[in-house]
């Protein structure tokens, strides 16, 4: 009993000493490839359009995504800063309308880092399956205008599975 106390208190000050735990040996997938994508990069305004103003990269924590993993809504907590992170390339993201990244598909790469990005109507309340390239980071919202219910940030792979989000998508905001 007392080991289980020692322990606990250990993993309390190691959190509350802001210890960030990073994983190791994790391979890289490429999404896109294992779902049949042909390479062809979408036209952005067939899927969707830049909307509202731009807004800088959260500064709270950014989730990798687990296989059969859905996305979950975000809280006011902050973690680390993601600005100190290395500038990356511009992003681009992969979406489905049937979950685990299948049916119709379209890749599109993001004009304007930070900015809130709508679904034309074909796409709207209809994708069940998101995937950020590397090196970009998403937030999924259930209204048009990157309001209503907000999705943590979230990185690659994406999810397959949208959880509150599947069907029910009307924009998106991604920073690289």
């Amino acid at each position: 009993m007392q080991t289980k106390a020692f322990l606990s208190s250990l993993l309390v000050a190691l959190l509350t000493a802001g210890v960030t735990a990073t994983p190791t040996g994790v391979e890289a997938r490429d999404i896109k490839s294992e779902h049949g994508w042909d390479g062809t990069i979408s036209e952005f305004s067939k899927f969707a359009s830049s909307v509202g103003e731009t807004k800088p990269r959260p500064k709270g924590t950014v989730i990798t995504p687990k296989e059969n993993d859905v996305p979950v809504a975000a809280t006011g907590m902050d973690a680390r800063d993601l600005e100190s992170l290395e500038k990356r390339t511009p992003g681009c993201v992969y979406v489905t309308k049937d979950s685990n990244f299948n049916g119709a598909s379209g890749y599109l790469c993001i004009a304007t880092n930070g900015g809130c990005t709508g679904w034309n109507n074909d796409w709207r309340y209809s994708i069940s399956s998101f995937g950020p390239d590397p090196g970009t980071t998403c937030q999924i919202f259930t209204d048009p205008n990157c309001s209503g219910t907000a999705s943590v940030a979230f990185g690659y792979p994406g999810y397959g599975n949208l959880g509150t989000w599947n069907d029910n998508m009307a924009s998106f905001r991604c920073w690289w």
